[in-house]
């Protein structure tokens, strides 16, 4: 290149780009003489945004209003930032005070309403093609004014100057594969206003160093994708991101259940991988943006509330100061607290108190004559009879003991009901509680006195393990009004004894179940691995019935890797192991979107040694907060419960299962099985793209 060659060139872009913007100011031009009759602030605000078409946004002007004779739209903006709706307003003196739109001393809220409601008809149009609904976003621009964005329930309200700014700042939203999807239904159901002129739409983006060229005569029916090339693309782009931001990506047949409005509490259950939590979570956001308020986001995992709040600040970080993301004991403690509800959970001591009333009550008792280990017993008094709140014999003694197929007479029963009672009566006597009757408080005390401030909605994720106690908890602070109460679970994924039915727990959802039947996640091959663990495993799913293992699912994407070694000894599952996570690392895969799970706590710091040694870098899932790094996620798979990965490693298994305890009768053992099958289950479709099972012959 030749001595100042390289100025010549950026001298000819900045030529090219400076014509380029002539040539749209002078189209603007045109277009303003058009609309003269219209609004000068109309005008003015078209002519701020119209040159934004240069870089892939569409000005649609002055369009009907769906189901209308004379309303008009002001202004639709689409393009990379999504779907903007505009409602221009060329006033002075506004102003916000509670909550409410002032113009000097009149109360024009009726406006933030208007806007509101055209959105909710564009969010309508676009659902049909999966577009989620906070990608459309109603705004009031005032002309002529400089103020910076107000949040006024769902719709923003800005000054002229702030708003080019505003829209730049929320990056690409809308991939330019979708964008003519996503006008085409717009322009459908948002024809031209009767008295508006024609619209220029100058969505092309070209390099400014070259010509525009001439647009190409394009068939109708070939202009668009269709809507599987559409699904296609977006999924292939959500594939390629790290997993964080794959735990956000809604899928377009996804899209309609966000926004239905449920008169009661409501459920979203199907099989693993089908989208559950990540409906939930733009469930919440759309809530956020539609209703005043504040909303919980809870579950029993610890880990699961600390990522869903990351990947929630980043699908709406508008509204992370609106949902409240917790776990449902840590709730319970935080509100305990705040009423001044004395409690103290040690865990320690409390499984000492439970073995030391086991040797004064329990040993001896008609219980030593059930085959099962001790610790059945302190699963029964936890889930059985705590979980449900029980606090009198005669409603434990003819219950029907969801989730527990030993059997126990009426001897037996009473023999769990004194040991239970001395457990409690050494607890309350050393001032100690345990985690089922940190849960039992809370109820007591929301039902004793109601929050203040109640929260417009709750979202229970991985509902399935909550206790009846935890759930009663939620729908207490949910309510029965419309859209209060979210459960999202899978009954086939409970990995903690014991049950219950939503009827038991005084919820109905009758005509408000959504049961999910495609799996986005999981590749075909991982599916048909994890679903052949649980196949023969009949379960309950929170209600009366029982469902087939092998449940109907559709699979959206086929192949994957599942890769099984069978070690003679744990030295070589060790270097089978390493060289695995080798391999992948080798081939270009962060080791951030890879995860090595265990059954027990014991086994994953025993494989985190094993990797650590081998100079892989480690993040412990309790350490794990969301966001995305270059280590290998470590942990129990209870800690991974809805979180996903590309890769998962399962070390350490064993064929068949765990092997029968002492004095374990048969009937125990299965029931032992099965849990620790589901749990199998859990971990084996955290994994997207590959799977590593290690097996110890």
């Amino acid at each position: 290149m030749t001595a100042g060659a390289s100025q010549d060139v950026e001298a000819r872009r900045a030529r090219a780009l400076a014509e380029q913007y002539l040539a749209l100011a002078r189209q603007q031009q045109r277009i303003v003489r058009r609309h003269e009759a219209g609004s000068a602030g109309e005008r003015r605000i078209g002519a701020l945004l119209q040159p934004m078409s240069a870089y892939g946004w569409t000005l649609l002007a002055d369009r009907r209003w769906p189901g209308t004779r004379a309303a008009n739209v002001d202004l639709l903006h689409v393009g990379p930032g999504g779907v903007l709706v505009l409602d221009v307003k060329n006033w002075r003196e506004v102003h916000v005070e509670g909550g409410r739109l002032w113009r000097g001393q009149e109360d024009a809220h009726d406006d933030v309403d208007k806007v509101a409601r055209i959105a909710e008809l564009a969010e309508q149009s676009v659902a049909e093609i999966g577009l989620a609904p906070l990608e459309v976003v109603p705004i009031l621009v005032f002309a002529g004014e400089s103020f910076d964005p107000l949040t006024l329930g769902r719709v923003t309200a800005m000054g002229e100057k702030q708003l080019v700014p505003w829209i730049n700042r929320r990056g690409e939203r809308l991939t330019a594969e979708k964008l003519p999807a996503v006008l085409a239904v717009l322009e459908r159901d948002f024809p031209p206003h009767e008295d508006a002129g024609p619209v220029v739409l100058s969505p092309v983006v070209v390099p400014p160093v070259l010509p525009l060229p001439e647009p190409a005569e394009v068939p109708e029916q070939q202009a668009l994708f269709s809507a599987v090339e559409l699904e296609d693309s977006l999924l292939e782009g959500a594939l390629a991101a790290p997993i964080e931001d794959w735990m956000a990506f809604l899928h377009p047949g996804q899209a309609k259940l966000v926004r239905q409005v449920r008169n009661g509490p409501a459920r979203v259950r199907g099989p693993a991988g089908t989208g559950k939590t990540v409906i939930g979570l733009h469930r919440a956001a759309y809530l956020a943006t539609t209703r005043p308020g504040k909303l919980l986001y809870v579950s029993f995992v610890r880990t699961l509330p600390t990522v869903l709040s990351a990947t929630f600040a980043r699908l709406a970080p508008q509204h992370v100061d609106r949902v409240e993301f917790c776990g449902v004991h840590a709730w319970a403690r935080r509100f305990l607290d705040a009423r001044g509800v004395r409690h103290r959970v040690d865990f320690t001591a409390a499984d000492t108190c439970f073995w030391r009333s086991w040797a004064s009550v329990g040993r001896y008792s008609a219980l030593a004559e059930v085959p099962v280990p001790v610790t059945y017993w302190q699963e029964e008094i936890a889930s059985v009879i705590k979980g449900r709140g029980l606090t009198d014999f005669s409603e434990y003694a003819d219950l029907t003991r969801v989730g527990r197929s030993t059997p126990l007479n009426r001897a037996q029963r009473e023999a769990v009901w004194r040991l239970h009672t001395a457990y409690d009566v050494l607890l309350r006597s050393r001032g100690l509680h345990d985690a089922a009757d940190l849960l039992v408080l809370a109820l007591a005390e929301v039902r004793r006195r109601p929050l203040e401030d109640p929260y417009a909605a709750v979202l229970v994720d991985e509902v399935q393990d909550l206790s009846r106690v935890g759930v009663q908890l939620l729908h207490a602070l949910g309510g029965d009004g419309p859209d209060g109460l979210l459960l999202i679970g899978d009954g086939q994924q409970a990995v903690y004894p014991g049950g219950f039915t939503l009827s038991e727990a005084g919820i109905t959802v009758r005509g408000r179940s959504t049961v999910l039947e495609t799996n986005y996640r999981n590749a075909s091959r991982i599916i048909e691995t994890a679903v052949a663990v649980v196949a023969s495993d009949a379960f309950a799913d929170l209600d009366d019935s029982l469902e087939e293992g092998a449940r109907r699912m559709e699979v959206a994407r086929d192949g994957g890797v599942t890769v099984r070694i069978d070690a003679p000894d744990a030295r070589s599952l060790d270097a089978a192991l390493v060289a695995a996570v080798g391999d992948l690392a080798a081939a270009g895969t962060s080791l951030g979107d890879c995860a090595l799970l265990t059954a027990t706590t014991t086994d994953a710091s025993r494989y985190a040694g094993v990797l650590h040694r081998a100079g892989v870098p480690l993040v412990p899932l309790e350490e794990y907060a969301g966001q995305t790094c270059g280590r290998v996620k470590v942990g129990t798979i209870k800690r991974a419960k809805g979180l996903e990965f590309k890769h998962v490693f399962l070390p350490g298994l064993r064929e068949g299962g765990s092997a029968v305890k002492a004095g374990e009768s048969e009937t125990a053992w299965r029931e032992r099985l099965e849990v620790e099958r589901r749990e199998l289950y859990v971990g084996m479709t955290r994994a997207r793209d590959g799977l590593w099972l290690g097996f110890l012959l």
